[in-house]
């Protein structure tokens, strides 16, 4: 783990994925000030700026409308777009569905959300649990899951008490071939096997015909962990646990709240060409 960008080669990066929550967003769900003045500079050198969320593609293109030049990876990987053109969208099985959301409508204290394609959808019995919880994103309430006319990809479950353990020894941990992280303070997600973030990293690699060794990735969460395993340049935020950042290969000097990776970036562009972008 290392704090210092001045040992690393910025002309070899072809390609920069990032979080959102926690790590490009503010901890009031803001971009920072002056993405669009590093994204510019990005996109002038031939850099491909990816964006890499668990949110839903609708509340992810929300914060990118006028930059149709970026790649955007929702629902975990399971759904990619790019100046909207679908690249992947990746659904559940929907046996799959009914039968995930039956065991967690079975456990206490807990409440399950269907990312679909049109919309997020929870169930109105939940609507307390979730409302306490949510409020960067709308929610269509349905009374059963029969009332859901939509393709899903993922299903997130509301846990306030305690995801990481629910995932490593709680009823969650039970869950079998399927992907199963913690998201954020109080969020699990339910992916298809072989769906992550990592997945969605390696086919943008594949497409574009860039390398790890030529990646750079920024999160913050459990579910970014799989990203750092192929990008050379991985970045933990310094809001990050101390979990994520032993396994990054770089910690940021600042946090999410203090434009922690513009200010990374801004940094490696001024060792590269001498230019002062004032942020």
């Amino acid at each position: 783990m290392h704090f210092d960008v001045k040992s690393m080669n910025f002309t070899q990066i072809k390609m920069i994925i990032c979080d959102m929550d926690g790590t490009l967003l503010d901890n009031q769900k803001k971009l920072p000030p002056h993405f669009n003045q590093i994204y510019k500079e990005l996109y002038d050198r031939n850099i491909i700026f990816a964006i890499s969320s668990g949110r839903q593609m609708g509340e992810v293109k929300k914060y990118f409308e006028d930059n149709k030049t970026i790649y955007l990876m929702a629902e975990n990987g399971g759904y990619i777009q790019h100046n909207g053109e679908t690249l992947l969208a990746d659904y559940m099985n929907q046996k799959d569905v009914y039968k995930l959301v039956s065991y967690v409508n079975t456990l206490k204290g807990m409440a399950p959300m269907l990312s679909g394609k049109k919309a997020m959808y929870a169930f109105n019995k939940d609507k307390e649990l979730i409302s306490r919880h949510t409020s960067h994103f709308s929610i269509s309430y349905v009374e059963e899951i029969e009332d859901i006319d939509d393709d899903i990809f993922k299903i997130t479950v509301c846990d306030p008490i305690d995801p990481v353990k629910n995932c490593l020894r709680g009823p969650l941990s039970l869950i079998k071939g399927f992907e199963v992280k913690p998201s954020g303070d109080c969020w699990i997600d339910i992916n298809k096997k072989g769906q992550s973030k990592a997945d969605s990293v390696v086919f943008l690699q594949n497409k574009l015909g860039i390398s790890e060794e030529e990646t750079m990735v920024f999160g913050d969460s459990d579910n970014d962990l799989s990203m750092f395993k192929h990008a050379y340049y991985s970045y933990a935020m310094k809001n990050a646990d101390h979990f994520i950042q032993k396994n990054a290969h770089y910690v940021t000097e600042e946090d999410n709240d203090h434009d922690g990776v513009m200010k990374t970036i801004q940094k490696m562009i001024e060792d590269e060409d001498g230019l002062l972008i004032n942020i």
